[in-house]
């Protein structure tokens, strides 16, 4: 990856920890209901966040002390960031658009994960020229890991989920 790509890489991902831990700031922390401050609702969002701008940080700082000639985009970093824009478009369609809007959350999230598996998949399942078992095990995994989701949310950190 280039200098520029990494220090770029670096500012979004700052961005975005910087926007998780200012969104988890601003979160009721349920004072009212007598909730001890070290399970308020938006503590582990906000650690993340804080990691993420961390290591952001670190990733800045290390593509600063870089050395890299000026070059062109090399072929395979332009389809890394094809392949970073489309798992950005769906997991925003995911998470932003489809979820609770419709399919229950098992039914949801089963798609989501059968599709971003399967199309990230597909050239090596091609070039192994096993399209078909890929298809299959993509779809078991799928339904267990969208069951297994529903049921730790719902069971274990008793969340309604749409």
């Amino acid at each position: 990856m280039s200098r520029r790509a990494e220090l770029l890489t670096a500012a979004a991902w700052g961005a975005a920890g910087t926007t998780i831990l200012v969104a988890s700031w601003r979160m009721n922390r349920l004072d009212d209901r007598g909730i001890s401050p070290w399970s308020a609702p938006g503590l582990t969002p906000g650690v993340v966040g804080a990691l993420m701008i961390v290591l952001a940080g670190v990733l800045a700082l290390q593509a600063r002390h870089t050395e890299t000639a000026a070059e062109p985009v090399p072929p395979q970093e332009a389809g890394a960031l094809r392949r970073m824009l489309l798992a950005l478009a769906l997991c925003f369609g995911f998470a932003g658009i489809a979820l609770g809007h419709g399919l229950p959350f098992v039914v949801e999230g089963a798609i989501f994960i059968f599709v971003f598996t399967t199309l990230f998949s597909l050239p090596v399942w091609r070039a192994e020229r096993r399209i078909k078992r890929g298809l299959l095990q993509t779809l078991a995994i799928a339904v267990l890991a969208s069951s297994f989701i529903a049921w730790l949310f719902e069971s274990v950190f008793l969340v309604r989920l749409p």
